[in-house]
């Protein structure tokens, strides 16, 4: 039997960088690990198996408004961005308004998700004026609406939102017994101040407390715990999400969208005494699209061509969503390895071949 010679050290050093890569997701000791795995490797005068952050290159500023789709696409750009095109990359936590503000101003690079019908004026306005460019659908048209339980609709016959007045005392207020509740969209988001336009125009402001959740978690938690114990709610819901998906749901009819409707609640936000509101109207879903600054452009432009590319897509997407609820995992980078090991057809169509391979030894265990 002849003996066999042990790996080189490179090897073996490539290899536990590998697994690294692999197996401790999150993204702060990642970076560590990658760290030290370049001195050695410049130590040893050995080329890298992976796309080490180039110092070099420009840190890529995503934001992040704490929502779980728009959580998965930043972990998943970040990563391909990180891993395939060697530049760092930072995720800003802020409200819609100052992402909106920190965006026109070159603050703020990329936007994995911009929802339009929620803020259709600015958008308009950002790209008229070239500040900002659109770089194409993040994934397929994304719904917003009012929820009830299904067992409660069947239960008791409420179809529409205007069936809401006269039921109004199943979601009583504990503090304040003379009205319902009505969960509301995250305080700072643009949707907070649209839903509580429509209510007031359907009736309901006058049956119904507006309470917005502090956080995204805090609205599933509070419309997750109800159908946990079959207890009414009445809220504000979107998709994609894992507990749209986990749950049966009485969507709650509403007027159809129409252009000439929503142009009525947009002057009304922006001018209060046009309110309340004679009508209103369900939201329009359009697909989420990801835009960057104008500069952008020039700062990173094989990464440009990479988003232009990327479609995350809804489906596997709610898929993700769904498999970090059901795993408990809550560091989106899981969630992100999750996606690129599972939907390889997808990204791999995104991604120069250098980029690829890259990503590929990451990922490879």
């Amino acid at each position: 039997m002849g003996s066999t010679s042990p790996p080189p050290v490179g090897g073996i050093v490539m290899s536990w960088l590998r697994n690294l890569s692999h197996y401790n997701h999150a993204s702060a000791l990642r970076s560590k690990f990658k760290l030290w795995a370049a001195l050695i490797l410049l130590i040893l005068g050995l080329p890298g198996c992976s796309q080490l952050t180039n110092s070099q290159k420009p840190v890529i500023r995503l934001y992040d408004g704490q929502w779980e789709s728009l959580s998965v696409n930043n972990a998943i750009a970040a990563f391909i961005i990180e891993e395939g095109y060697g530049y760092p990359v930072e995720t800003v936590v802020q409200t819609t308004p100052v992402m909106q503000a920190n965006l026109q101003q070159g603050q703020i690079d990329l936007v994995m998700e911009i929802w339009q019908q929620n803020m259709g004026s600015w958008y308009a306005e950002q790209i008229n004026a070239g500040t900002i460019v659109d770089l194409g659908m993040t994934y397929e048209a994304n719904p917003q609406f009012f929820v009830i339980p299904q067992w409660l609709a069947e239960q008791y016959n409420i179809q529409t939102v205007f069936d809401m007045q006269a039921h109004w005392e199943l979601f009583q207020d504990p503090n304040n017994p003379s009205k319902g509740i009505f969960y509301n969209c995250i305080i700072g988001w643009q949707c907070a101040e649209i839903n509580t336009l429509k209510l007031e125009a359907y009736g309901l402001k006058r049956y119904f407390n507006i309470v917005s959740p502090g956080s995204p978690a805090a609205l599933d938690t509070v419309l997750e715990r109800a159908q946990l114990n079959r207890q009414p709610v009445f809220g504000y819901a979107y998709g994609p999400g894992a507990l749209i998906g986990a749950y049966d749901w009485h969507i709650l009819e509403e007027p159809p969208f129409s252009e000439a409707c929503w142009e009525k609640i947009t002057a009304a936000r922006e001018d209060a005494s046009l309110r309340p509101l004679e009508a209103a109207c369900a939201y329009q879903t359009l697909p989420v699209e990801k835009v960057v600054h104008t500069s952008f452009l020039a700062k990173a432009p094989e990464v440009v061509e990479m988003l232009r590319l990327m479609v995350v897509g809804l489906e596997p997407l709610n898929e993700t969503l769904a498999w970090a609820k059901a795993n408990g995992v809550q560091d989106w980078e899981q969630a992100a390895l999750h996606y690129l090991e599972t939907y390889p057809e997808r990204w791999s169509t995104w991604v120069n071949p250098a980029a690829y391979e890259y990503i590929q030894q990451v990922l490879r265990p």
